[in-house]
């Protein structure tokens, strides 16, 4: 009995070990790239699984691949409850909410309809608007994982990644700067970069390179951008159109890593869980991102960024201008 299970594990597993070694390798690789030189992580990672995306053409490191951007993608994304707090959108009180839900309600419909004129098709949009409204990668890699089916080539999916790390790096550098030569109250500055700039690392950044009441400010709005992401990944998942033919029950249409993204974030703030233990998931839930985007780095082709597939980067520059814009005119006036 033992050696039956023992034997069919190790059937089932040994096929996904190249794949999952070669993400690996590329993590290790990205992290002591980043370290040494400053650059960004996530771009780093997607960036060096795309330089060997010839072996992605070799049957023996496919599984392994397809595993890490689906199981391990969504093992990462419920591990990121552990990350969202009550207390850090609690702080500031009430203000930034309204700025939050119209930002982000309006960007993924904005989305949806340049998408529409554009020629992209809706799950593309919506990968679009969700990363660029919410919280950048983490948002992305989230609704990636609601898919069914084959919905969109990994090259688009890729391209939007690292338009999405891209332009975020870049308005870490240049939204403080432009800041700087506006009187603007710490709040209203740390708002803007709160709900302009996607992913949360370089947000805080932003924030941190004007001033401590700056930085404040960016992170409670940014973690108020982040607490929408279960509430949207719950409507799109009920609510999103399935391929004809297919039939999805209620389990299906709310997936169980969302349900434990949940979970996890209540358990964090309901319960008293260890800050070690905090600390060790949110460290494994960046790891299993991580993995993912390296195997999907593998998985694309790098001349279809340059050759094909344009409509990301437009969505995804699109959609920054129309936050940006939307932010500005509810913050003055």
């Amino acid at each position: 009995m033992i050696r039956h299970s023992y034997e069919l594990v190790r059937s089932s597993a040994l096929p996904l070990m190249p794949g999952l070694l070669i993400s690996l390798t590329i993590v290790f690789a990205a992290h002591y790239i980043s370290a040494q030189y400053g650059s960004p992580l996530i771009l780093t990672t997607v960036l060096l699984g795309m330089a060997f995306n010839n072996l992605s053409r070799h049957d023996e490191f496919r599984p392994g691949l397809e595993y890490a951007t689906k199981a391990i993608l969504r093992c990462g994304v419920a591990l990121l409850g552990i990350r969202i707090t009550f207390e850090q959108i609690g702080v500031y009180g009430y203000q930034p909410i309204i700025l939050v839900i119209v930002c982000v309600s309006s960007t993924i419909a904005f989305s949806l309809l340049v998408g529409k004129w554009l020629g992209a098709d809706r799950f593309m949009a919506l990968l679009a608007g969700v990363a660029t409204a919410i919280c950048g990668i983490s948002a992305a890699m989230a609704f990636l994982a609601l898919q069914s089916g084959k919905r969109a080539s990994d090259s688009q999916v890729a391209c939007t990644l690292v338009a999405v790390t891209c332009i975020s790096t870049m308005a870490m550098i240049l939204y403080p700067a432009l800041l700087s030569h506006f009187d603007f109250p710490a709040a209203t500055a740390g708002m803007f970069l709160g709900t302009t700039i996607h992913d949360v690392a370089q947000a805080i950044g932003a924030g941190e390179m004007l001033s401590a009441e700056v930085a404040d400010a960016t992170i409670y709005t940014k973690m108020l951008r982040v607490s929408l992401l279960v509430p949207v990944l719950f409507i799109l998942s009920a609510f999103y159109r399935q391929p004809a033919g297919t039939k999805k029950s209620i389990t299906n249409r709310f997936p169980l890593f969302l349900l434990a993204f949940l979970t996890i974030l209540l358990l964090n703030n309901l319960a008293s869980i260890p800050t070690v233990l905090q600390h060790s998931m949110s460290s494994l839930s960046q790891f299993c991102l991580m993995m993912a985007m390296a195997a999907l780095g593998v998985r694309t082709n790098l001349m279809d960024l340059f050759t094909v597939e344009k409509r990301p980067l437009a969505l995804v520059f699109l959609n920054t201008g129309f936050i940006v814009l939307v932010s500005t005119l509810i913050l003055t006036f």
